[in-house]
């Protein structure tokens, strides 16, 4: 992330998940995406983006929360 302020509030190797005023298309694709793709025990972070520019370049960003999440040990390993 290029917001100096807001990245230290971040846990290591998070996993960013953007909420997109307006695209909730977007938003369920990307949120289904990335939780697939999400690595055992890796925090999960919410976005809400008020403004999508053109070229994916974020305008307005609100940082909702960080957690970290705890898998099954059920789940198999990638």
């Amino acid at each position: 992330m290029e917001d100096e302020k807001r990245t230290p509030k971040l846990p290591e190797n998070v996993l960013l998940i953007f909420k997109v005023d307006g695209e909730d298309d977007f938003n369920r694709w990307h949120k289904e995406m990335s939780i697939r793709n999400k690595e055992a025990d890796q925090p999960v972070a919410y976005v809400h983006l008020k403004k999508w520019r053109l070229h994916s370049s974020i305008e307005d960003m609100t940082l909702i929360g960080a957690i970290a999440q705890k898998e099954n040990s059920s789940h198999a390993k990638r």
